[in-house]
């Protein structure tokens, strides 16, 4: 601009230049935000469908490696090779474990995975001396306690401290999972660290199922000696706490036939199958359906499947079979309160 006021052309030129500057700057910074916003957005999209699928992929696994633990259990020829198959089943559902079988009263390792450098031949010790276990011997369901010498014992206590001193930490836990033959608990599984709890009980189920078949069966004394514990020889639905009497004319154990028993001991073992099978595949509807007290209501398509199952099965086939369907379901899905089955649920099939 000259001294006169006239504006010149350079005076015009550096105007417009410093507003397309200016719109630039502001439709760069504009541009700058949108795609980083774009680039987050499909960063985090990526993301979350990575994760879902490694999610898959690691179920597909876990499955997998189950189902092949499954089979493999049921092709096992021996006692100790059953329990080795079983402690590395585990392998997927927790970091360390243990696999005790108990005679007169002592618990010896017969496997196990994770636990420093103890060696199995050295985990060896009274039942008495581990409350925990005797709790889960008695009720014969899993529980959890602390990896305390007071807890499960002073050896095992060091077993799962591993590298720690030789002390379990003050809040570390251990599952204990009941691994059952002829209606004994004959082992038990041990776990700790990120322990993933229904397939593993899944597992101690086949275990003990293929125990029973390992096992010879126990001959009866004859009438003339009597057992010195008479419930040994009784079916399972005279042992099993059960608000409902399921038979009027119950018969002792030693009454029936070989055949019968047999038909019994399959009863017993496809209940306990399809209860394990409802805790491990249905079990936020499990969950959920015994905190609202309708168990049946959460898993109607499931129970009355299986209701049908038993009944074609052994209930029409048999005078003298039990609900054992309905025994499995109240005691490891209702926890033995038959009002959390539900308002319509059908009640036992005998």
């Amino acid at each position: 601009m000259h001294d006169g006021g006239t504006i010149t052309w350079r005076d015009v030129v550096e105007k417009h230049h410093s507003a397309l500057v200016d719109e630039l700057t502001v439709r760069l910074d504009s541009d700058f935000r949108t795609a980083i916003s774009q680039a987050v957005d499909a960063e985090r999209s990526q993301t979350t469908e990575q994760i879902e699928r490694a999610c898959d992929e690691a179920l597909r696994a876990q499955s997998e490696i189950l189902n092949q633990t499954l089979r493999r259990l049921r092709q096992g020829a021996s006692e100790t090779q059953i329990l080795e198959l079983l402690n590395e089943g585990c392998g997927v559902c927790s970091e360390r474990s243990v696999v005790l079988v108990f005679e007169n009263n002592q618990a010896r390792c017969a496997a196990s995975r994770g636990v420093g450098a103890l060696l199995p031949s050295a985990i060896a010790f009274d039942i008495a001396a581990a409350p925990a276990l005797v709790s889960a011997i008695e009720t014969r369901d899993p529980i959890v306690a602390l990896a305390s010498d007071s807890e499960i014992s002073p050896v095992l206590a060091k077993a799962f401290a591993g590298e720690r001193d030789g002390a379990a930490a003050a809040d570390a836990k251990v599952y204990l999972f009941p691994v059952i033959a002829r209606h004994s608990v004959i082992g038990m599984l041990i776990a700790s660290g990120a322990v993933s709890a229904p397939p593993i009980e899944l597992m101690c189920e086949a275990a003990g199922m293929k125990l029973e078949v390992l096992r010879p069966v126990q001959h009866q004394p004859a009438p003339s000696q009597p057992a010195a514990n008479p419930s040994e020889f009784v079916p399972l639905a005279s042992v099993v706490p059960a608000p409902v009497v399921l038979m009027s004319e119950r018969r002792l154990w030693d009454e029936l036939s070989t055949e019968e028993r047999q038909l019994h001991l399959k009863a017993q073992r496809m209940a306990r199958v399809r209860v394990a099978e409802m805790r491990l595949y249905q079990s936020e509807a499990v969950r959920q359906g015994a905190t609202s007290g309708d168990i049946y209501g959460a898993l109607r398509s499931g129970i009355d499947a299986a209701r049908s199952e038993f009944l074609q099965t052994f209930l029409k086939k048999s005078p003298t079979m039990v609900d054992y369907l309905h025994l499995e379901m109240l005691r490891n899905l209702a926890q033995d309160d038959d009002r959390l089955l539900g308002p319509e649920y059908p009640g036992p099939m005998v």
